[in-house]
């Protein structure tokens, strides 16, 4: 196999949550804040950029289009599909189904995407596994750099990031270990800066960094 064809897809991992009452008690209504912005006629478009091992960012010239399609029923929950070119095929698109839960964004497959409020426990964990070269990496994916300020075409935002740390097993560890994605989310605009899958044969990394957006 060649390994620079090799790219990391996120095996999807159903998690459930689990709440409960005591002594019966009503659950307050508590309203989060809003980093989702999952409503039909949303759109973001993002310039992709190449990150190399130091940090260096040099425009690709790609512009994505990101938006949301349509609300649908999955399941008796409300999901929105979100719609966004695949960066390593332009001529396909990947398509999404989340939707808010109380602080999460989760995916149809129930799958936790982020969190506004839980800075301390890991929101998922899975494997990417080789059919020929057996485990590749373990990846937790968890909340951290709470308010960290970044900037992009479109403004300065204060972020959460929903970011992944992949541990790479022996065999995969050359071009570095951890690896790393994030999500940088702002409240009230969704996702500002995204780390793309990446290459496990190289040190580099591609973003998608915001330009502009539209709210409805």
């Amino acid at each position: 196999m060649n390994q620079k064809m090799l790219f990391l897809l996120a095996a999807l991992m159903p998690a459930m949550i689990f709440s409960c009452k005591r002594n019966n008690e009503p659950t307050p209504s508590v309203t989060y804040p809003n980093f989702s912005q999952l409503k039909v006629g949303n759109y973001w478009i993002y310039e992709q950029f190449d990150i190399s091992s130091t940090g260096d960012a040099t425009s690709r010239n790609i512009f994505d289009s990101c938006y949301v399609e349509k609300d649908t029923i999955i399941k008796g929950n409300t999901y929105f599909k979100i719609v966004k070119p695949l960066w390593y095929d332009r001529t396909k698109k990947e398509v999404l189904f989340q939707r808010d839960s109380l602080h999460y964004i989760v995916n149809s497959n129930g799958e936790i995407l982020f969190s506004s409020q839980d800075f301390t426990n890991a929101l998922e964990a899975w494997y990417i596994i080789s059919p020929v070269y057996d485990t590749i990496s373990r990846i937790t994916r968890k909340m951290t750099d709470k308010g960290i300020a970044v900037s992009t075409f479109a403004g300065t935002f204060k972020t959460l990031n929903a970011q992944e740390t992949h541990a790479m097993y022996p065999m995969w560890t050359s071009a570095g270990n951890p690896r790393y994605r994030d999500a940088r989310y702002a409240k009230n605009v969704g996702i500002v800066i995204e780390t793309l899958l990446f290459f496990v044969s190289s040190p580099d990394y591609a973003e998608r960094r915001l330009v502009r957006y539209h709210l409805n």
